[in-house]
Protein backbone atom coordinates (compact mmCIF):
# COMPACT_ATOMS: atom_id res chain seq x y z
CA UNK A 1 0.00 0.00 0.00
CA UNK A 2 1.41 3.37 -1.05
CA UNK A 3 0.68 6.35 1.15
CA UNK A 4 -0.75 9.46 -0.53
CA UNK A 5 1.78 11.99 -1.62
CA UNK A 6 1.70 15.46 -0.13
CA UNK A 7 0.55 18.31 -2.31
CA UNK A 8 -1.92 16.19 -4.34
CA UNK A 9 -5.12 17.85 -3.07
CA UNK A 10 -7.85 18.02 -5.72
CA UNK A 11 -10.29 20.88 -6.24
CA UNK A 12 -13.96 19.89 -6.21
CA UNK A 13 -16.86 22.27 -6.92
CA UNK A 14 -20.45 20.96 -6.84
CA UNK A 15 -23.88 22.33 -5.97
CA UNK A 16 -27.10 20.77 -4.64
CA UNK A 17 -30.45 22.46 -4.01
CA UNK A 18 -32.98 21.64 -1.29
CA UNK A 19 -36.59 22.67 -1.98
CA UNK A 20 -39.39 22.61 0.58
CA UNK A 21 -43.01 23.23 -0.40
CA UNK A 22 -46.38 22.25 1.05
CA UNK A 23 -48.92 22.96 3.77
CA UNK A 24 -47.95 22.06 7.34
CA UNK A 25 -50.36 21.88 10.25
CA UNK A 26 -47.71 21.91 13.00
CA UNK A 27 -44.08 22.58 13.67
CA UNK A 28 -43.45 18.84 13.92
CA UNK A 29 -44.66 18.27 10.35
CA UNK A 30 -42.51 21.14 9.13
CA UNK A 31 -39.45 19.81 10.89
CA UNK A 32 -39.89 16.30 9.54
CA UNK A 33 -40.24 17.62 6.00
CA UNK A 34 -37.21 19.85 6.51
CA UNK A 35 -35.06 16.96 7.73
CA UNK A 36 -36.16 14.77 4.81
CA UNK A 37 -35.37 17.51 2.27
CA UNK A 38 -32.00 18.15 3.88
CA UNK A 39 -31.08 14.47 3.74
CA UNK A 40 -32.15 14.23 0.10
CA UNK A 41 -30.01 17.27 -0.79
CA UNK A 42 -27.12 15.81 1.22
CA UNK A 43 -27.28 12.53 -0.72
CA UNK A 44 -27.33 14.41 -4.02
CA UNK A 45 -24.37 16.52 -2.94
CA UNK A 46 -22.56 13.38 -1.78
CA UNK A 47 -22.94 11.72 -5.19
CA UNK A 48 -21.90 14.80 -7.15
CA UNK A 49 -18.87 15.47 -4.96
CA UNK A 50 -17.49 11.95 -5.24
CA UNK A 51 -18.04 11.86 -8.99
CA UNK A 52 -16.28 15.22 -9.44
CA UNK A 53 -13.42 14.12 -7.19
CA UNK A 54 -12.83 10.97 -9.26
CA UNK A 55 -12.85 12.98 -12.49
CA UNK A 56 -10.31 15.39 -11.05
CA UNK A 57 -8.09 12.50 -9.92
CA UNK A 58 -8.26 10.85 -13.35
CA UNK A 59 -7.38 14.13 -15.01
CA UNK A 60 -4.26 14.33 -12.85
CA UNK A 61 -3.31 10.70 -13.69
CA UNK A 62 -4.41 10.51 -17.33
CA UNK A 63 -0.94 9.30 -18.35
CA UNK A 64 -1.44 6.05 -16.38
CA UNK A 65 -5.16 5.34 -16.71
CA UNK A 66 -7.88 5.59 -19.32
CA UNK A 67 -11.55 6.07 -18.43
CA UNK A 68 -13.89 3.20 -19.35
CA UNK A 69 -17.34 3.47 -17.72
CA UNK A 70 -19.28 4.10 -14.50
CA UNK A 71 -20.32 1.54 -11.90
CA UNK A 72 -22.64 1.91 -8.92
CA UNK A 73 -21.60 1.15 -5.35
CA UNK A 74 -24.18 1.05 -2.55
CA UNK A 75 -22.84 2.99 0.42
CA UNK A 76 -24.25 3.75 3.86
CA UNK A 77 -23.45 7.35 4.79
CA UNK A 78 -24.59 9.77 7.52
CA UNK A 79 -27.31 10.86 5.02
CA UNK A 80 -28.56 7.32 4.51
CA UNK A 81 -28.03 4.88 1.65
CA UNK A 82 -26.36 6.35 -1.43
CA UNK A 83 -25.83 4.86 -4.89
CA UNK A 84 -22.27 6.05 -5.27
CA UNK A 85 -20.87 6.33 -8.82
CA UNK A 86 -17.48 4.66 -9.26
CA UNK A 87 -15.27 4.90 -12.32
CA UNK A 88 -13.91 1.82 -14.06
CA UNK A 89 -10.45 2.53 -15.52
CA UNK A 90 -7.80 0.67 -17.46
CA UNK A 91 -4.14 0.79 -16.54
CA UNK A 92 -2.08 1.51 -19.64
CA UNK A 93 1.06 -0.29 -18.51
CA UNK A 94 -0.52 -3.64 -17.63
CA UNK A 95 -3.85 -3.46 -19.44
CA UNK A 96 -5.79 -4.39 -16.27
CA UNK A 97 -9.27 -3.08 -15.58
CA UNK A 98 -9.73 -1.55 -12.14
CA UNK A 99 -12.40 0.32 -10.25
CA UNK A 100 -11.40 3.48 -8.45
CA UNK A 101 -12.83 2.09 -5.23
CA UNK A 102 -9.90 -0.34 -5.20
CA UNK A 103 -7.39 2.24 -6.37
CA UNK A 104 -8.35 5.15 -4.14
CA UNK A 105 -10.29 3.93 -1.11
CA UNK A 106 -8.05 1.89 1.12
CA UNK A 107 -7.86 1.22 4.86
CA UNK A 108 -11.58 0.67 5.21
CA UNK A 109 -13.15 -2.08 7.25
CA UNK A 110 -16.05 -2.77 4.88
CA UNK A 111 -17.21 -1.71 1.43
CA UNK A 112 -20.68 -0.80 2.73
CA UNK A 113 -19.90 1.97 5.22
CA UNK A 114 -18.44 5.39 4.58
CA UNK A 115 -15.38 6.44 6.63
CA UNK A 116 -17.44 8.80 8.80
CA UNK A 117 -19.88 6.01 9.57
CA UNK A 118 -17.04 3.63 10.43
CA UNK A 119 -15.74 6.18 12.93
CA UNK A 120 -19.17 6.50 14.53
CA UNK A 121 -19.53 2.71 14.61
CA UNK A 122 -16.25 2.37 16.53
CA UNK A 123 -17.31 5.09 18.97
CA UNK A 124 -20.73 3.52 19.55
CA UNK A 125 -19.28 0.03 20.10
CA UNK A 126 -17.04 1.25 22.93
CA UNK A 127 -20.10 2.13 25.03
CA UNK A 128 -22.54 -0.72 24.33
CA UNK A 129 -22.90 -4.09 22.65
CA UNK A 130 -22.71 -4.45 18.89
CA UNK A 131 -26.44 -4.96 18.37
CA UNK A 132 -27.56 -1.88 20.37
CA UNK A 133 -24.81 0.13 18.66
CA UNK A 134 -26.06 -0.99 15.24
CA UNK A 135 -29.63 -0.06 16.18
CA UNK A 136 -28.53 3.39 17.32
CA UNK A 137 -26.64 3.98 14.07
CA UNK A 138 -29.63 2.71 12.07
CA UNK A 139 -31.92 5.25 13.75
CA UNK A 140 -29.37 7.97 13.07
CA UNK A 141 -28.96 7.33 9.32
CA UNK A 142 -32.52 6.09 8.68
CA UNK A 143 -31.35 2.79 7.12
CA UNK A 144 -30.88 -0.64 8.64
CA UNK A 145 -27.30 -1.44 9.58
CA UNK A 146 -26.28 -4.91 10.74
CA UNK A 147 -24.26 -5.57 13.93
CA UNK A 148 -21.60 -7.50 12.01
CA UNK A 149 -20.63 -4.30 10.22
CA UNK A 150 -20.01 -2.62 13.57
CA UNK A 151 -18.00 -5.65 14.71
CA UNK A 152 -15.90 -5.55 11.52
CA UNK A 153 -15.13 -1.84 12.03
CA UNK A 154 -13.98 -2.40 15.61
CA UNK A 155 -11.77 -5.34 14.74
CA UNK A 156 -10.22 -3.72 11.66
CA UNK A 157 -9.46 -0.31 13.14
CA UNK A 158 -8.55 -1.75 16.54
CA UNK A 159 -5.99 -4.06 14.95
CA UNK A 160 -4.57 -1.16 12.92
CA UNK A 161 -4.34 1.01 16.03
CA UNK A 162 -2.42 -1.73 17.84
CA UNK A 163 -0.08 -2.13 14.88
CA UNK A 164 0.64 1.59 14.78
CA UNK A 165 1.31 1.65 18.51
CA UNK A 166 3.80 -1.21 18.23
CA UNK A 167 5.64 -0.17 15.06
CA UNK A 168 5.55 3.60 14.95
CA UNK A 169 4.56 5.17 18.28
CA UNK A 170 3.93 8.93 18.13
CA UNK A 171 6.95 11.09 19.00
CA UNK A 172 6.64 12.06 22.65
CA UNK A 173 6.38 15.71 23.63
CA UNK A 174 8.90 17.12 26.12
CA UNK A 175 8.08 15.72 29.58
CA UNK A 176 6.32 18.05 31.98
CA UNK A 177 8.12 18.98 35.19
CA UNK A 178 5.77 18.21 38.09
CA UNK A 179 6.38 18.18 41.84
CA UNK A 180 4.78 14.73 42.29
CA UNK A 181 3.61 11.86 40.12
CA UNK A 182 1.21 9.25 41.49
CA UNK A 183 0.92 5.91 39.69
CA UNK A 184 -1.79 3.37 40.48
CA UNK A 185 -2.01 -0.15 39.05
CA UNK A 186 -4.69 -2.79 39.40
CA UNK A 187 -6.01 -5.81 37.51
CA UNK A 188 -9.33 -7.44 36.86
CA UNK A 189 -10.53 -10.59 35.11
CA UNK A 190 -12.71 -11.07 32.04
CA UNK A 191 -14.60 -14.21 31.11
CA UNK A 192 -13.12 -15.96 28.11
CA UNK A 193 -15.25 -17.33 25.28
CA UNK A 194 -15.95 -21.07 25.27
CA UNK A 195 -16.27 -23.21 22.18
CA UNK A 196 -17.92 -26.06 24.06
CA UNK A 197 -20.79 -25.63 26.46
CA UNK A 198 -19.52 -28.15 28.99
CA UNK A 199 -15.93 -26.89 29.05
CA UNK A 200 -14.79 -25.25 32.28
CA UNK A 201 -15.12 -21.48 32.56
CA UNK A 202 -11.86 -19.68 31.90
CA UNK A 203 -10.82 -16.08 32.58
CA UNK A 204 -7.96 -13.86 31.46
CA UNK A 205 -6.54 -10.75 33.20
CA UNK A 206 -6.83 -7.12 32.13
CA UNK A 207 -4.41 -4.61 33.63
CA UNK A 208 -5.09 -0.90 34.09
CA UNK A 209 -2.59 1.76 35.11
CA UNK A 210 -2.97 5.44 35.93
CA UNK A 211 -0.50 8.31 36.05
CA UNK A 212 -1.66 11.62 37.51
CA UNK A 213 -0.16 14.58 39.31
CA UNK A 214 -2.88 15.42 41.82
CA UNK A 215 -6.56 16.06 42.36
CA UNK A 216 -8.74 19.08 41.84
CA UNK A 217 -12.40 19.82 42.38
CA UNK A 218 -14.62 19.16 39.41
CA UNK A 219 -17.18 21.79 40.46
CA UNK A 220 -16.66 24.91 42.55
CA UNK A 221 -20.09 24.76 44.17
CA UNK A 222 -20.06 24.65 47.96
CA UNK A 223 -20.45 21.14 49.31
CA UNK A 224 -19.41 19.41 46.09
CA UNK A 225 -17.05 16.46 46.65
CA UNK A 226 -16.52 15.40 43.04
CA UNK A 227 -12.82 15.36 42.10
CA UNK A 228 -10.88 15.22 38.85
CA UNK A 229 -7.41 13.76 38.34
CA UNK A 230 -4.89 16.24 36.98
CA UNK A 231 -2.85 15.31 33.88
CA UNK A 232 -4.30 11.79 33.82
CA UNK A 233 -2.62 9.26 31.54
CA UNK A 234 -4.39 5.93 31.19
CA UNK A 235 -3.00 2.57 30.05
CA UNK A 236 -5.15 -0.56 29.75
CA UNK A 237 -4.22 -3.83 28.09
CA UNK A 238 -4.62 -7.61 28.12
CA UNK A 239 -0.89 -8.05 27.47
CA UNK A 240 1.24 -10.04 29.95
CA UNK A 241 2.14 -8.17 33.09
CA UNK A 242 5.84 -7.95 32.17
CA UNK A 243 5.05 -6.26 28.85
CA UNK A 244 2.43 -4.07 30.49
CA UNK A 245 4.96 -2.92 33.10
CA UNK A 246 7.47 -1.79 30.48
CA UNK A 247 4.78 0.15 28.63
CA UNK A 248 3.56 1.67 31.88
CA UNK A 249 7.08 2.80 32.74
CA UNK A 250 7.64 4.23 29.24
CA UNK A 251 4.36 6.16 29.47
CA UNK A 252 5.51 7.83 32.68
CA UNK A 253 8.91 8.78 31.24
CA UNK A 254 7.37 10.18 28.05
CA UNK A 255 4.97 12.58 29.73
CA UNK A 256 6.38 13.50 33.15
CA UNK A 257 9.61 14.53 34.84
CA UNK A 258 8.58 14.33 38.52
CA UNK A 259 10.51 15.37 41.60
CA UNK A 260 8.73 12.68 43.61
CA UNK A 261 7.24 9.51 42.13
CA UNK A 262 4.86 7.34 44.19
CA UNK A 263 3.37 3.97 43.31
CA UNK A 264 0.12 2.72 44.88
CA UNK A 265 -1.27 -0.80 44.49
CA UNK A 266 -2.46 -3.80 46.47
CA UNK A 267 -0.28 -6.68 47.64
CA UNK A 268 -0.64 -8.85 44.56
CA UNK A 269 2.50 -10.81 43.73
CA UNK A 270 2.43 -9.90 40.06
CA UNK A 271 2.10 -6.19 40.81
CA UNK A 272 4.88 -6.53 43.37
CA UNK A 273 7.18 -7.95 40.68
CA UNK A 274 6.18 -5.08 38.35
CA UNK A 275 7.02 -2.58 41.04
CA UNK A 276 10.41 -4.09 41.85
CA UNK A 277 11.36 -4.45 38.18
CA UNK A 278 10.24 -1.16 36.64
CA UNK A 279 9.95 1.25 39.60
CA UNK A 280 12.63 0.14 42.08
CA UNK A 281 13.39 3.65 43.34
CA UNK A 282 9.78 4.80 43.81
CA UNK A 283 8.17 4.58 47.25
CA UNK A 284 5.30 2.11 47.33
CA UNK A 285 2.04 2.59 49.23
CA UNK A 286 -0.12 -0.37 50.14
CA UNK A 287 -3.76 0.34 49.47
CA UNK A 288 -5.62 0.90 52.75
CA UNK A 289 -8.86 -0.49 51.37
CA UNK A 290 -7.34 -3.95 50.89
CA UNK A 291 -5.79 -3.75 54.37
CA UNK A 292 -9.21 -2.92 55.81
CA UNK A 293 -10.77 -5.90 54.06
CA UNK A 294 -8.05 -8.22 55.40
CA UNK A 295 -8.52 -6.95 58.96
CA UNK A 296 -12.30 -7.23 58.65
CA UNK A 297 -11.95 -10.88 57.57
CA UNK A 298 -10.12 -11.54 60.85
CA UNK A 299 -12.21 -9.51 63.32
CA UNK A 300 -15.65 -10.17 61.80
CA UNK A 301 -18.44 -8.18 63.50
CA UNK A 302 -16.26 -7.13 66.48
CA UNK A 303 -16.10 -3.36 65.89
CA UNK A 304 -14.00 -2.58 68.98
CA UNK A 305 -11.27 -5.03 67.98
CA UNK A 306 -11.40 -3.79 64.40
CA UNK A 307 -10.86 -0.18 65.54
CA UNK A 308 -8.01 -1.23 67.84
CA UNK A 309 -6.17 -3.06 65.06
CA UNK A 310 -6.72 -0.31 62.52
CA UNK A 311 -5.41 2.45 64.79
CA UNK A 312 -1.68 1.67 64.26
CA UNK A 313 -2.34 0.95 60.57
CA UNK A 314 -3.74 4.44 60.07
CA UNK A 315 -0.66 5.75 61.88
CA UNK A 316 1.56 3.86 59.35
CA UNK A 317 3.36 1.90 62.09
CA UNK A 318 3.84 -1.71 61.03
CA UNK A 319 5.62 -2.72 64.27
CA UNK A 320 2.73 -1.49 66.40
CA UNK A 321 0.23 -3.12 64.04
CA UNK A 322 1.92 -6.53 64.30
CA UNK A 323 2.21 -6.20 68.08
CA UNK A 324 -1.47 -5.30 68.41
CA UNK A 325 -2.39 -8.24 66.22
CA UNK A 326 -0.31 -10.69 68.26
CA UNK A 327 -2.13 -9.54 71.44
CA UNK A 328 -5.59 -9.88 69.93
CA UNK A 329 -8.06 -11.94 72.00
CA UNK A 330 -9.45 -13.41 68.77
CA UNK A 331 -6.16 -15.18 68.01
CA UNK A 332 -7.02 -18.55 69.67
CA UNK A 333 -10.54 -18.47 68.22
CA UNK A 334 -9.46 -17.86 64.58
CA UNK A 335 -5.95 -19.25 64.13
CA UNK A 336 -6.20 -19.64 60.35
CA UNK A 337 -7.44 -16.08 59.80
CA UNK A 338 -4.76 -14.84 62.22
CA UNK A 339 -1.98 -16.51 60.22
CA UNK A 340 -3.32 -15.05 56.98
CA UNK A 341 -3.50 -11.50 58.33
CA UNK A 342 -0.15 -11.73 60.12
CA UNK A 343 1.55 -12.93 56.93
CA UNK A 344 -0.14 -10.19 54.90
CA UNK A 345 0.98 -7.39 57.23
CA UNK A 346 4.50 -8.72 57.79
CA UNK A 347 5.02 -9.25 54.06
CA UNK A 348 4.03 -5.67 53.18
CA UNK A 349 5.61 -3.65 55.95
CA UNK A 350 7.34 -1.32 53.49
CA UNK A 351 3.98 -0.42 51.96
CA UNK A 352 2.57 0.38 55.41
CA UNK A 353 5.48 2.50 56.63
CA UNK A 354 5.96 4.41 53.35
CA UNK A 355 3.09 6.78 54.20
CA UNK A 356 5.26 8.57 56.77
CA UNK A 357 8.03 9.17 54.21
CA UNK A 358 5.75 11.13 51.89
CA UNK A 359 6.15 14.93 52.24
CA UNK A 360 3.43 16.50 54.34
CA UNK A 361 2.53 18.96 51.57
CA UNK A 362 1.40 16.02 49.41
CA UNK A 363 -0.59 14.24 52.14
CA UNK A 364 -2.59 17.23 53.35
CA UNK A 365 -4.80 19.70 51.52
CA UNK A 366 -5.27 23.41 51.93
CA UNK A 367 -8.77 24.69 52.46
CA UNK A 368 -10.96 23.30 49.71
CA UNK A 369 -7.96 21.96 47.77
CA UNK A 370 -7.79 18.17 48.22
CA UNK A 371 -4.45 16.46 48.93
CA UNK A 372 -2.50 15.15 45.95
CA UNK A 373 -1.83 11.73 47.52
CA UNK A 374 -4.39 9.53 49.24
CA UNK A 375 -3.90 6.16 50.86
CA UNK A 376 -6.73 4.47 48.96
CA UNK A 377 -6.92 3.20 45.40
CA UNK A 378 -10.27 4.79 44.63
CA UNK A 379 -8.97 6.40 41.45
CA UNK A 380 -7.88 3.19 39.74
CA UNK A 381 -10.91 1.27 41.03
CA UNK A 382 -13.25 3.88 39.55
CA UNK A 383 -11.42 3.79 36.22
CA UNK A 384 -11.69 0.00 36.14
CA UNK A 385 -15.42 0.33 36.71
CA UNK A 386 -15.83 2.98 33.98
CA UNK A 387 -13.35 1.76 31.36
CA UNK A 388 -13.69 -2.03 31.74
CA UNK A 389 -16.56 -3.30 33.87
CA UNK A 390 -19.37 -1.27 32.31
CA UNK A 391 -18.55 -2.49 28.82
CA UNK A 392 -17.00 -5.92 29.33
CA UNK A 393 -18.70 -7.44 32.40
CA UNK A 394 -22.42 -6.91 32.07
CA UNK A 395 -25.03 -9.50 31.08
CA UNK A 396 -22.63 -12.43 31.27
CA UNK A 397 -20.44 -11.24 28.41
CA UNK A 398 -17.44 -13.28 27.32
CA UNK A 399 -14.51 -12.21 25.17
CA UNK A 400 -11.64 -13.40 23.06
CA UNK A 401 -8.41 -11.82 24.43
CA UNK A 402 -7.27 -10.49 21.02
CA UNK A 403 -10.63 -8.94 20.13
CA UNK A 404 -11.04 -7.53 23.63
CA UNK A 405 -7.62 -5.87 23.31
CA UNK A 406 -8.67 -4.14 20.09
CA UNK A 407 -11.83 -2.76 21.64
CA UNK A 408 -9.93 -1.69 24.77
CA UNK A 409 -7.47 0.38 22.74
CA UNK A 410 -10.26 2.11 20.84
CA UNK A 411 -12.04 2.85 24.13
CA UNK A 412 -8.83 4.19 25.63
CA UNK A 413 -8.31 6.45 22.61
CA UNK A 414 -11.91 7.67 22.78
CA UNK A 415 -11.35 8.73 26.41
CA UNK A 416 -9.07 11.47 24.98
CA UNK A 417 -11.24 13.42 22.49
CA UNK A 418 -8.36 15.41 21.01
CA UNK A 419 -6.28 12.29 20.39
CA UNK A 420 -9.33 10.48 18.98
CA UNK A 421 -10.07 13.20 16.41
CA UNK A 422 -6.39 13.59 15.55
CA UNK A 423 -6.03 9.86 14.90
CA UNK A 424 -9.00 9.72 12.53
CA UNK A 425 -7.93 12.90 10.72
CA UNK A 426 -4.32 11.86 10.17
CA UNK A 427 -5.21 8.39 8.89
CA UNK A 428 -5.79 8.57 5.12
CA UNK A 429 -9.15 6.84 4.78
CA UNK A 430 -9.06 7.51 1.03
CA UNK A 431 -5.54 6.45 0.17
CA UNK A 432 -4.23 7.25 -3.28
CA UNK A 433 -2.65 4.02 -4.48
CA UNK A 434 -1.84 4.11 -8.20
CA UNK A 435 -0.38 0.57 -7.97
CA UNK A 436 -2.87 -1.57 -6.02
CA UNK A 437 -1.93 -5.14 -5.17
Amino acid sequence: MIEPRRGTALTVSVCATATLTGDFDSVNDLERALVAATHAAGRELYVQAFAAWQDAWLAAHRQRFTVQRWRTLHWLTPFGEVRLPVRVVREKASGRYLTLSKVLWRRKATRLLSPALEQEACAAATEQNYRPAARALSRWIGTRLGPWLVWACVQFHGARLLLEQEKSPPPPAPPVNVPALISEVDSTWLKAQQRRRRSPVRHFPVHLGLHYTGRQRRYQARGSTSLRLQNKQLLVSTAPLALFGSRFQRLAHQHFAPQCHLLLSDGDEGLQHLRQTHFPQSPWLLDRWHITQAVRAFTGPDQAEFARLMRPIWAADSDAALQALSQSPLRPQRPKEFQTLFGYLSGHRDGLDAWRRIPARLRTGRGRTPPAVKSGSGAVEKNIEVEINRRFKRQGRSWHPVRAERLLQLKRLLAQPLAWNRWWQTIPQFTTNPHPP
